[in-house]
Formats: C-alpha cells, sequence, structure tokens
C-alpha cells in the first residue's frame, strides 16, 4: 500500500506515535516494517456523556464552572492526563501553571452563574428561555449558542428576521420555559460569529 508520503514524514510519525507512549515494533530486513502492538488500546476510556462533552473546555475551568460544567471538566481532564505519556502528561499539565482564563470583565458587571447555567440547558434542550436584561422588557427567545468575547457574553437566537445577537451583560434573570424549538438545521455558530464579527 502507498502512503503517499515521504519516508521521513512516516519516520516522524512514528516517532511522534513512540514519544506518547504508543507501542510500535520495528523489523529491519526485506520482510521487516512498522507494526503496533495487537490489540493496543489507549487508557482513555470510560468518558461520561458530560465529560466527552467538556472535552474543549479542559483547559478553561473557569468557564467551565460559570455553565455548570465544573467537576466533569476536571474528571475528563485527570482522564485525558492519565491516558497520555508521563512524560507528555507533565507537560500538558504545566500549562495550567502560567495560563489562566479568567472570564469575568475587570469591572462593570458580572453575570451570576445560575443565570448562565440556565441559559446553556435551554440551548441543549432546544428550549426557549426568558430574559430579563437591565430595565427592558423580559423577551423569550430561541437560544442557539453562548458566545464570550473579551469578557461579555452574547446569546446567539433564532428570530423572526434571522439569527439574533443579544449582549447579557446587564442580565437580570432567567426563566427556561416548557416551550420547544426546532433549531436551523444548517446553522453553525463558529461561522456565524466570523461573518457576524467581519460586519462589525
Amino acid at each position: 500500500m502507498k502512503l503517499e508520503v515521504s519516508e521521513r514524514t512516516i519516520l516522524r510519525d512514528v516517532e511522534a506515535l513512540s514519544e506518547a507512549g504508543v507501542p510500535i515494533f520495528t523489523a529491519r530486513g526485506a520482510g521487516g516494517g512498522i507494526e503496533l502492538m495487537d490489540g493496543f488500546q489507549t487508557h482513555l476510556t470510560g468518558l461520561t456523556t458530560d465529560e466527552a462533552q467538556c472535552l474543549f473546555l479542559v483547559g478553561q475551568p473557569q468557564v467551565a464552572h460559570r455553565l455548570g460544567l465544573g467537576a466533569p471538566t476536571q474528571t475528563a481532564r485527570i482522564k485525558l492526563l492519565g491516558a497520555l505519556a508521563p512524560a507528555l502528561a507533565d507537560h500538558a499539565d504545566g500549562l495550567s501553571a502560567w495560563f489562566l482564563h479568567d472570564p469575568d470583565p475587570p469591572v462593570g458587571n458580572r453575570i451570576p452563574h445560575g443565570e448562565l447555567r440556565r441559559i446553556a440547558r435551554s440551548i441543549h434542550r432546544h428550549r426557549k428561555v426568558e430574559l430579563t436584561i437591565a430595565h427592558d422588557p423580559t423577551v423569550t427567545v430561541r437560544p442557539l449558542g453562548l458566545v464570550l468575547k473579551a469578557g461579555s457574553w452574547h446569546v446567539i437566537s433564532s428570530g423572526r428576521t434571522g439569527i439574533e445577537v443579544t449582549c447579557i451583560d446587564e442580565l437580570r434573570a432567567t426563566r427556561l420555559t416548557t416551550q420547544s424549538f426546532t433549531p436551523p438545521v444548517d446553522f453553525d455558530l463558529t461561522e456565524f460569529w466570523t461573518r457576524h464579527t467581519s460586519l462589525t
């Protein structure tokens, strides 16, 4: 089988696998080659649904905590570190010693964690949620996602005229309703936010 890559690339990938703790066997000669140990599996097993959902929050414990995902994020982090080779785990774990993402602004409004968690639940359950922001009348939105931009939280929702962005820095209260909704099938949060910010 041809891999369509150079021999140098193959050797570099094999070296990376070996450093990650994957057992690699090599045999020289005409009938030789490189192979993985038969039946090898990583130790990354037993992730719960919540832990799997939190994988991309592992390096942001404070954000995870505000969304009500602190505990599963911590256990997912422990399992990820346990699945790495010791040397790589030490390097990965060392990141928390010199980098921290604090999502709260230095001054101004700080959204109560319970309110953020209710919005997160409404997104996961596809349920409408009532928002009371500052002294404005309460509005009901169909939330599709949350965006944290430079210390400000925004709710992205499906409105009558399209996708809407609502800053919730002055959020006073939320109420999760029993009314469900169907999100747009073609909605992609990252793509939408990229377009949105390019226009502002």
